[in-house]
């Protein structure tokens, strides 16, 4: 069902689901003793590794779990393994993704042309489904060229998954404009490479909104390259000056294609904090590490962060050596580390999650 506001939503996706089928997150190649979740934190990585099938991140109490994930070209490569990827991050409240080629379903862009539904896509929405997972997703794509509508890896769109158990699209903040793409012009814009969006939500036990940009800034490691990721997140500040006057937790979360933490003290992120402020790498490629994806946030005002919990990257090399192994019998591409094979089946990107507690909305 297309939404007016700009939000497509589709409560009706579990009548696709003809399978079944999960299989856990499990981490196994590693020592280190177990907490009561089932694993522990990696003190030199900072990251949660799980011993146990049934292991689950930890969550505080009053919390929800968010989680972005950028899962390279998601929608393409027919050898994706959409069970894993999908059990992964099936302990968040929200999931994020970036890299989503084609749509899961048909539809009309907003110009009136139709597009189809992609197989590859709406198999990946199914397991997601089969978690628990509902979505929204946005109503047309985006990318660097004057032409988009393309389906296929030139743009992408964006989409938020999410637990409709204990968050809910805020009515109220997509009523007031603080929703959807942040420009009208959706292809080759002056200010984005790929225009942002925002997803506003709410908790529903305690009425809590808060907004969630997710992003994907230019690639590259030259100078112009980091010029125009400098302007793009400049270009997020001001659209989020110019929408909170009634709102103030905003975030903005995903692949900012950073190739150090030294370059956000020349960024002019203003009152915006990294929580990656350890720099954690989030890609997977053992050979040219990178901390690739933050979540950026107001210390001002969004006091709800949970600090303690801070960044957590989930190691996906070591979570999906399981599910590698249900399925086949020759050498896992994590050990060693093929990264062609390993982002084909998997990603490029590991999973990135922080905690949001849940307290009466302050704005």
């Amino acid at each position: 069902m297309k939404s007016r506001l700009g939000i497509v939503s589709n409560s009706t996706l579990k009548k696709l689901i003809a399978l079944f089928f999960l299989i856990p997150a499990v981490s196994i190649a590693h020592q280190g003793g177990k907490d009561s979740n089932g694993g522990h934190v990696d003190r030199a990585t900072k990251t949660y590794h799980c011993h146990d099938a049934e292991c689950v991140t930890p969550v505080a109490e009053n919390s929800i779990k968010i989680t972005s994930f950028n899962i390279q070209f998601l929608g393409n490569p027919k050898s994706r393994d959409n069970s894993a990827l999908a059990s992964v991050v099936a302990d968040s409240d929200i999931v994020l993704v970036q890299e989503l080629v084609a749509s899961p379903s048909q539809g009309l862009y907003p110009d009136g042309t139709p597009y189809k539904s992609d197989p590859e896509a709406l198999a990946f929405f199914k397991e997601m489904a089969d978690r628990g997972f509902t979505y929204v997703i946005s109503e047309e794509d985006t990318g660097t060229g004057d032409k988009i509508h393309k389906a296929s890896s030139a743009t992408e769109w964006w989409v938020a998954f999410y637990k409709a158990q204990k968050v809910s699209i805020s009515d109220e903040l997509v009523k007031d404009g603080i929703s959807g793409f942040l420009a009208n012009d959706r292809s080759n814009h002056d200010d984005y490479e790929r225009v942002p969006y925002a997803f506003p939500f709410r908790i529903d036990e305690t009425g809590m909104d808060f907004v969630l940009i997710s992003v994907h800034l230019k690639p590259g490691s030259g100078p112009s390259n980091r010029a125009r990721r400098k302007h793009e997140l400049e270009s997020i500040y001001s659209w989020v000056d110019e929408h909170d006057n009634k709102e103030k937790d905003f975030i903005i979360v995903g692949d900012m294609n950073l190739y150090s933490c030294d370059v956000l003290t020349t960024m002019n992120i203003g009152e915006f904090n990294t929580l990656n402020s350890s720099c954690l790498n989030t890609n997977t490629n053992v050979n040219g590490p990178e901390p690739f994806d933050h979540a950026l946030y107001r210390k001002k005002f969004t006091t709800e962060i949970d600090v303690e919990y801070g960044f957590t990257v989930t190691n996906l090399i070591t979570a999906m050596k399981a599910p590698w192994y249900e399925d086949f019998t020759h050498e896992y591409p994590g050990e060693p580390y093929k990264h062609n094979p390993f982002r084909a089946r998997f990603s490029d990107h590991h999973p990135v999650s922080f905690l949001l507690k849940s307290t009466t909305d302050d704005d």
